[in-house]
């Protein structure tokens, strides 16, 4: 047996296992498949009419209507639980989103919570999540897209404490989602898994790495997902799905025992944080994990912190930065459309104000320089050697990543240069903020996020500057829905005006996606991003910001 067919078919074993643990019953023919993949604007739709009315009630819903209705036994967690696994199993055969299926023992643990329940219910008692693949879960894998890290089921000692406290929280772990493979990419693709599609429309990718979680619950497959950000991995699905992404500070949410590419990595670290259709539900889940498992007691790198998840009330002399461009890219007209209707919005407010939040292009250049310098540290030989040990290609989106008969191995003296350089920008960055006036520092600055979505094989075509900076600085980010992009009125960008060859190329595929029509209708979505580190104040002004649009 070659090494060529050995890996091939490994992915069937897998792919076969996954399907495996469908029920016969809620597995589509081919022409239906066929049909959804085709009306790329409308698998929502599509996906209700194939569900009961009583199962798109409860998918439609959100945790704290789902949890009110538990509390006075109108539901149970049996009926919530077979109608997220009933759609998640429909949306999966479609946009390919699910790298693990656990519907069986989460319709077991969900009758179990039914014959005990208790007098108080936990927080999130009968509540269905959704993990990104990196979560470890005792009895799957965590292959994190590589195919030799399939067939390896972790064990309870592996189990993330994230998980460990949702279970102490009443959930029920019912699916984990799709990434690219060494999840390094903004594209979710693998030899293992195949492509993630975009669930808002399958004209586009679904974002990554986070892709499977921002597909699943784009399309009502699940009301709140975990996922990870060391690039934008949170905040760009979230942003392609019209949802909320939280890329928190580093230390709020416990990241011990979930795995990781470049583990042991700690300038520019990941995070890990939720993505959701409401952001009260956001709000609240990051109030349960916080501050009643308070992870600082058991993770070392979390630090002790309160998440208020209960007022939208904001403080007298309220300052928002806006952050039309940063000068090296020119952000496309329906962000800035967006951006005038928050900041007209902020003006209107008794008591609030907002001021152009303008750092200098050169700033703006070295962070994103130094997000890419950090990435490629190790010349791509971590991933590399992943794929060798199966035998499976590497995958094109991840060819920038691996510097093939490039320079080595960044040595411990330029890391610890890269690391000093890193701790230098960010405090340019931090006089930067304080070069205002005391009464003109923003509290939370609006910011474009991924700009534009991008078909499949385009990943290139499109820029993550307005991403990696936040994840240098550490500053919290929440990705919001603004609205939708309208062809007619947003329309195409001068590319004769273009700043820079980069440039010429974002607004060169802005006009091809415009003049497509594919694009009309599509999700726009900004980061609310606070530059003191005050992840409250970013959902606190979120939430504000929704009750006014």
């Amino acid at each position: 047996m070659t090494v060529h067919s050995t890996w091939k078919e490994k992915v069937q074993l897998k792919k076969d296992q996954l399907n495996s643990k469908i029920k016969d019953e809620w597995k589509l023919n081919s022409a239906t498949i066929t049909r959804l993949k085709n009306d790329k604007k409308n698998l929502i739709k599509n996906i209700d009419d194939l569900c009961s009315s009583s199962e798109n009630q409860i998918t439609h819903s959100t945790i704290m209507a789902l949890r009110q209705a538990l509390e006075a036994k109108e539901l149970s967690c049996h009926e919530i639980t077979a109608a997220f696994c009933h759609r998640a199993a429909l949306i999966h055969q479609v946009v390919n989103c699910l790298s693990e299926i656990m519907f069986s023992e989460a319709l077991r643990l969900a009758d179990y919570y039914d014959s005990n329940r208790p007098a108080i219910l936990p927080p999130l008692y009968g509540i269905p999540i959704s993990l990104k693949d990196q979560c470890n879960v005792e009895g799957v894998d965590t292959s994190l897209g590589y195919l030799c890290r399939t067939f390896k089921p972790k064990t309870k000692n592996e189990e993330s404490l994230i998980v460990s406290f949702l279970r102490d929280l009443g959930a029920i772990i019912f699916v984990k989602t799709t990434v690219p493979s060494s999840m390094m990419a903004t594209d979710t693709q693998s030899n293992t898994f195949g492509y993630t599609y975009n669930s808002i429309n399958l004209s586009f990718s679904s974002g990554g790495s986070s892709g499977g979680e921002g597909s699943l619950i784009g399309a009502h497959g699940s009301l709140l997902g975990l996922g990870t950000d060391i690039g934008g991995s949170i905040r760009v699905p979230s942003s392609y799905q019209g949802l909320f992404g939280l890329k928190p500070t580093f230390g709020r949410v416990p990241y011990l025992r979930v795995d990781n590419s470049f583990e042991g990595r700690e300038t520019i670290p990941s995070v890990i944080g939720p993505l959701a259709r409401d952001l009260s539900d956001l709000r609240y889940f990051m109030s349960c994990v916080i501050n009643i498992c308070q992870p600082w007691v058991q993770d070392v790198k979390c630090i002790p912190y309160h998440f208020d998840s209960s007022t939208s009330k904001l403080h007298d002399n309220y300052v928002v930065g806006i952050w039309y461009g940063d000068g090296v890219i020119d952000p496309p007209p329906s962000d800035i459309r967006a951006l005038k209707t928050c900041e007209d919005l902020v003006n209107k407010t008794k008591g609030m104000k907002a001021v152009k939040w303008e750092p200098s292009s050169e700033l703006s250049r070295e962070l994103f320089d130094l997000a890419n310098e950090a990435d490629v540290a190790d010349s791509g030989n971590e991933i590399k050697n992943e794929f060798e040990i199966s035998g499976e290609p590497l995958l094109d989106i991840l060819k920038p990543m691996v510097l093939e008969n490039g320079r080595p191995p960044y040595t411990v003296n330029e890391w610890w240069d890269l690391t000093k350089r890193v701790y230098n920008a960010q405090q340019l960055m931090r006089d930067y903020y304080l070069s205002f006036p005391e009464s003109e520092r923003p509290d939370v600055i609006i910011s474009p996020t991924a700009l534009m979505p991008f078909r499949p094989g385009d990943m290139l075509k499109t820029t993550l500057r307005y991403i990696l900076l936040f994840n240098v600085l550490n500053f919290p980010s929440l990705s919001i829905p603004v609205g939708s992009v309208d062809c007619q009125i947003d329309g195409l960008m001068d590319t004769t005006s273009a700043l820079n060859p980069e440039d010429k190329m974002i607004k060169t595929y802005w006009n091809d996606l415009i003049q497509s029509g594919e694009i009309d209708g599509f999700p726009i979505g900004l980061q609310v991003v606070s530059p003191t580190f005050n992840d409250n104040e970013v959902c606190k002004f979120a939430s504000w910001l929704f009750s006014k649009i």
